[in-house]
């Protein structure tokens, strides 16, 4: 008999360019989880045809048959779908299935991972014990257990039962309940309807507590904290359950659900995607953090899953969620549209090899990016651009300031970033059309009036981030550099300045000091004074530079950004910075050409250097070369 052919997850060109546009239903949006699903039950399916003879090929006894896990997740399908559904809507479970299907075909790519080759077999024990456990499916199971701590997708860990760092353990379900064994001890675990209270030997899955319904009055399910599940990481696994109480865990919850009802409030369209899309929010450390900055990421292998770092308060709360938000949106939607071309199959008509894909300047990074990560980039900020766009019109004070500064930053950024995107080659038409969206989007913001000083400060940062960006990274051949070099060391006029070409030097890359100087000093002027007069005192220069520029203290910041050239002399920040320091009517030719083309004016200095020439004064060089660009 002929298998019945698979279903096809198909995107409308409608439903298509409202995804682009930020304005998906969730209709939508349950079509980009269902493809997951999908791609998940393959990703299973690939596992269970190499599992069993990976297990013998691992000569370890422990490891049971992987076809007899998965007849135990379809009888548990049959008498409880719901169960089955609760185990895979574990963001962690895609995470553990496509690591160890990469493992299997000896791709070394992604995290790196401590566990035994058995252990990441047996996990697919763990996943029809955590079916059993809710459906009360009878039957028993041998599971890895990590530091004691046995994974049950979904539902939380249970443990410890042993002390070794692997060793096996035993999930029994029968009609007395549920019982983890390992070899020092055992565990009741709790009926399936109290999975989500923590008992004595239960670590669950932590529901976040405080969230009202969203907006429109729909219940819609909660996210939970995951700071127990072993491959909850997106860098390292297993990690072993976060040793968080319950007081800091509070802190979380209040704050997390906070922005939940901000963007209710203010954003309702960008909440939709929030709560449809994203399932697990994984804690980092208190101190992952810089400065202002939140570390967040979300991950192609674990849909539905964010880490961060603690947000400073709801709105920055809000405005990280609505970003990994659209990243997870858009992960999704690669695995049904391709929005670049594939370099693999585009042939260089010459050598015949494949074609190297441009690398652009995104203006929220520091180191150049692919077409697919700048349009990854656009799709995450467009989001949080709207957040910030909509956040100016229900604050007032500082709060505003701020907003106007976030917004003003993001408009620009997204402007420059399409100006370099919309003609690249390497969009198909699917791609064209998704960053046209993007594109119409951001146009409707351009008669938006900001605060002046908002602004002013928002133009400068990316002035900054842009000439700094260009100083590290772009370079004029060296020829031209060799022949501009004689001209000034001749006494001649500057010859016309060539185009830049791209050298990436991540070795230069840094945290900028500007960004999170500006938010502080807009979000609470009183603590940006503070600090400013305790760096006064006895800061480096760099960070006495940035105050006072910041600050709008030209003189200070004049003085500061020389001593940190001259401490420093190869760091473009500290003479761009000097320039942005300077008021926009005192500021002549060759400070404009050391903002656009930074990297000519430090090349041709080299250049003078190495022939020997006395070193030029930046400004001055600049100042002639200014003269070749008129």
């Amino acid at each position: 008999m002929t298998a019945e052919p698979l279903d096809v997850h198909r995107v409308s060109r409608d439903s298509f360019r409202d995804i682009a546009a930020g304005s998906a239903s969730e209709a939508d949006l349950r079509l980009l989880r269902a493809a997951q699903r999908s791609r998940l039950l393959l990703v299973l399916r690939a596992l269970l045809e190499h599992i069993d003879e990976a297990a013998r090929r691992s000569r370890h006894p422990g490891v049971l048959s992987g076809r007899t896990a998965w007849s135990l997740l379809c009888a548990a399908e049959e008498r409880f779908p719901e169960a089955v559904e609760a185990v895979l809507a574990d963001p962690t479970v895609m995470g553990w299935a496509l690591r160890l299907l990469r493992r299997l075909g000896g791709v070394a790519e992604g995290p790196s991972s401590a566990a035994p080759l058995w252990a990441d077999l047996g996990q697919f024990q763990a996943l029809a014990a955590a079916a059993a456990l809710r459906s009360g499916v009878p039957g028993v199971l041998r599971v890895p257990a990590h530091r004691g701590m046995i994974w049950l997708p979904g539902a939380g860990m249970a443990g410890p039962v042993a002390r070794r760092r692997w060793s096996e353990a035993e999930v029994r379900v029968d009609r007395e309940g549920v019982v983890a064994v390992g070899e020092l001890a055992e565990v009741r675990l709790p009926a399936s309807r109290l999975l989500a209270s923590e008992t004595p030997g239960w670590r669950p899955l932590r529901a976040m507590r405080g969230f009202a319904p969203a907006g429109n009055g729909a219940v819609r399910p909660w996210p939970w904290l995951d700071t127990v599940s072993p491959y909850r990481d997106f860098t390292r696994y297993p990690r072993s359950p976060d040793r968080s109480g319950g007081d800091r865990l509070r802190v979380w919850e209040t704050r997390l659900a906070g922005a939940y009802a901000l963007l209710d409030r203010e954003c309702p369209t960008e909440a939709v995607a929030l709560r449809t899309v994203v399932r697990a929010l994984v804690p980092r450390s208190f101190h992952g953090a810089r400065g202002a900055l939140v570390a967040s990421a979300s991950s192609l292998d674990a849909f539905g899953a964010v880490t961060l770092s603690l947000p400073s308060d709801e709105t920055q709360a809000a405005a990280v969620l609505v970003h990994e938000s659209r990243h997870q949106q858009l992960n999704a939607l690669l695995g049904l549209v391709s929005l670049v071309h594939d370099p693999e199959r585009e042939k260089d008509e010459d050598s015949g090899e494949p074609k190297e894909q441009r690398l652009h300047y995104a203006p929220w990074r520091s180191d150049p990016r692919p077409v697919e990560g700048l349009i990854h980039g656009m799709f995450a900020f467009a989001g949080v651009g709207r957040f910030w766009h909509a956040h100016r019109r229900h604050v007032t004070g500082a709060e505003a300031r701020r907003a106007d500064f976030e917004f003003a930053v993001l408009r620009e950024q997204l402007q420059e970033a399409m100006a370099a995107l919309l003609p690249d080659e390497n969009l198909t038409e699917a791609g064209e059309l998704f960053v046209g969206e993007i594109a119409d989007l951001v146009a409707t913001w351009q008669d938006d009036e900001v605060a002046a000083y908002p602004g002013a400060l928002a133009r400068d940062y990316c002035t900054l981030r842009r000439a700094v960006w260009r100083a590290r990274h772009l370079e004029v051949p060296a020829p031209m550099a060799n022949r501009l070099a004689e001209a000034w060391m001749a006494g001649a006029a500057a010859p016309a300045l060539p185009p830049s070409e791209l050298r990436p030097r991540p070795d230069l890359i840094r945290l900028d000091t500007f960004g999170p100087l500006a938010r502080v000093r807009l979000s609470a002027p009183d603590t940006f004074e503070r600090r400013r007069l305790r760096e006064d005192r006895a800061g480096v220069p760099a960070l006495r530079a940035g105050y006072a520029v910041v600050a709008g203290d030209t003189d200070r910041a004049v003085a500061a950004y020389a001593e940190w050239a001259a401490q420093d002399p190869g760091d473009p920040e500290a003479w761009i910075g000097a320039v942005l320091a300077q008021p926009e009517h005192a500021r002549g030719k060759g400070a404009t050409l050391l903002l656009d083309r930074p990297e000519a004016v430090a090349g041709v200095r080299r250049a003078v250097a190495a022939a020997g020439g006395d070193v030029p004064a930046l400004a001055e060089l600049a100042q002639w070369l200014g003269g070749s660009a008129s």
